[in-house]
């Protein structure tokens, strides 16, 4: 089975059990991020690392066709300046794959007007970035994007650390995705807990691994938020 193939059928598979569990008036939401095994996402000062290996970057641009939009925050863009499409996918099918809604939290306007994002959507292939402008509760943007006229009705959640951190205690996460590279960052380098209390963060179920290449791919569900006791 070649990489492609692998994705294909690894997210297809989790993500039809996953949503059919969705009554919710909110979108179905996937949060997936990559760490290393000492639980880093990015180096000091929030440096951009390249944690996923090929394989597993084919499955997260799998996963990206699945959903209707990609939510970042204004940090990650700054530091990243990310395209949030879906570009690995075999050649016979990149053409007619669905590519997602980009969609930025940006409370203080500073959205660059050079960055990938605004230059790729002058073609006809990707989508122009949908950018909220206002201070919003997590509960609050997921109603909006569900509501018309925006609809979106399945959302993948890419980062950065404070995102993840606030999504995690939310209670509004259906699906919890996490590459894990075999590599350790050090100390200095930024994790999605932080320096909280691990008692803030939820408990997990249904947890599932999958190796694509040297990655190991981690899903799980949201048990709970209440604290560890």
């Amino acid at each position: 089975m070649s990489s492609y193939e692998q994705a294909k059928s690894f997210c297809t598979n989790i993500l039809s059990t996953a949503t059919t569990q969705n009554n919710s008036n909110l979108p179905f939401v996937t949060l997936t991020y990559a760490q290393s095994l000492d639980g880093k996402i990015s180096g000091s000062g929030g440096q951009q690392l390249t944690l996923s290996c090929k394989e597993s970057m084919i499955m997260t641009h799998r996963l990206r066709t699945l959903h209707d939009g990609i939510l970042v925050g204004i940090g990650t863009l700054l530091k990243d300046d990310p395209r949030l499409t879906a570009r690995l996918i075999e050649s016979k099918e990149i053409s007619s794959v669905k590519q997602p809604q980009p969609i930025i939290l940006d409370s203080k306007l500073r959205f660059p007007l050079t960055a990938r994002l605004l230059i790729q959507s002058k073609t006809e292939e990707f989508k122009a970035p949908w950018i909220f402008t206002r201070q919003l509760s997590i509960y609050q943007i997921l109603k909006i994007l569900h509501s018309p006229p925006f609809s979106i009705t399945q959302l993948m959640v890419e980062g950065g650390a404070k995102l993840i951190q606030s999504f995690l205690k939310s209670e509004m996460v259906n699906l919890l995705i996490i590459t894990i590279s075999p590599i350790f960052i050090g100390s200095n380098a930024i994790s999605v807990t932080g320096d909280d209390n691990n008692d803030n963060f939820p408990l997990l179920t249904n947890i599932k691994y999958e190796k694509f290449g040297t990655d190991i791919v981690m899903v799980a569900n949201i048990l709970s938020t209440k604290k560890i006791k």
